[in-house]
């Protein structure tokens, strides 16, 4: 009869355990701040929108530290908008090739200056008759300097696409056009080429070879000389270009921080008082995910804005309007 009792004594205990230990003295505060979570998903305008798992959108994570009060972190696609756009990499992209006001006609000087000729003539060469012909062949091969400039129009073309600079059937068209220069460019390399070995092996008489090697490599240096100026002319217009794409997309970005900033202050001010069961002592602190102001190193800073509930309160009753709950709300970078 005892073993009975102590059987269900204990078994009325074990069952009655589970309810005791699912009574969560934070229960009120937690379906509090998913109501106003909620209510401020919308205000923000995130895009709620999940991937595969529950992964991706946009999103506000919360947290409760007692004693200082309601952490939310609002995730947007703004942080991942700015990891695309890399505000500080541009700029220092921009002042270095301000330094020079033609890049790529200091590029031509350092290449004719400083780089190996690929066309190496030889002591056989030095001694043929027209050797003063082989070395101009040599001298006019601006296929380095185009194939550098053509490189770097590809890359600018781009930064133009991914800066929202031209769309893409327009950036195909950079792209066809790009490629008809490498093609003329090769096709010009390897007609010198063949050029100079014609003349190397010495076909016809040697005044009539000057004469004729002398009017073909005038009109090739002419066409080749022609062909980097394009290159160099493609280039520098699509650098301005991307260039100027990118300073317009970095204050578009900002702009939308802005505005989103400015949301989430009317929100605060409007919703911020439904937070009843937040202790009247503590505070909401909110941090915008990845928009925080550069750094001096390049990272992405956080942007922390902390609201007393006091303030909530006030401007719930209309003694502080959301410009002033922003100015009161030591907004910092970190």
């Amino acid at each position: 009869m005892v073993r009975n009792t102590l059987l269900a004594t204990a078994l009325t205990t074990f069952l009655a355990y589970p309810a005791a230990a699912q009574d969560d003295p934070y229960d009120p505060l937690k379906r509090n701040v998913e109501a106003f979570t909620g209510m401020l998903e919308q205000a923000l305008e995130l895009e709620l929108e999940r991937g595969l798992f529950g992964l991706g959108g946009e999103r506000i994570d919360s947290m409760y530290l007692a004693g200082h009060g309601l952490v939310l972190e609002v995730r947007s696609n703004l942080a991942s908008t700015r990891s695309r756009l890399d505000l500080v990499m541009l700029n220092n992209s921009v002042m270095a090739l301000r330094q020079d006001d033609n890049p790529f006609a200091a590029l031509a000087r350092r290449v004719q200056a400083e780089a190996e000729p690929e066309e190496v003539l030889t002591e056989e060469d030095e001694r043929h008759p027209q050797f003063e012909l082989l070395l101009r062949a040599r001298d006019i091969d601006y296929s380095a300097v185009v194939d550098s400039a053509i490189s770097q129009a590809g890359e600018y073309a781009r930064i133009l696409r991914d800066a929202d600079g031209v769309d893409d059937d327009a950036f195909e068209q950079l792209r066809v056009e790009i490629e008809r220069l490498r093609q003329e460019n090769r096709a010009d390399v390897e007609r010198l080429r063949e050029l100079t070995e014609e003349l190397r092996a010495g076909v016809g008489a040697a005044a009539e070879q000057g004469e004729r090697f002398e009017q073909a490599l005038g009109e090739m240096s002419a066409e080749m000389d022609q062909l980097r100026e394009r290159a160099e002319e493609l280039a520098e217009d699509l650098r301005e270009r991307s260039e100027s794409a990118q300073t317009e997309r970095a204050a578009r970005w900002r702009q939308d921080v802005a505005a989103l900033e400015q949301r989430l202050l009317g929100a605060m001010c409007q919703y911020g008082a439904s937070l009843r069961e937040l202790p009247a002592d503590e505070n909401v602190t909110v941090i915008l995910n990845g928009l925080g102001d550069e750094s001096s190193t390049g990272g992405r800073a956080d942007l922390l804005h902390t609201f007393s509930k006091a303030d909530l309160l006030l401007c719930d009753v209309g003694e502080l309007n959301s410009e002033t709950l922003g100015d009161r709300s030591g907004r910092y970078s970190y």
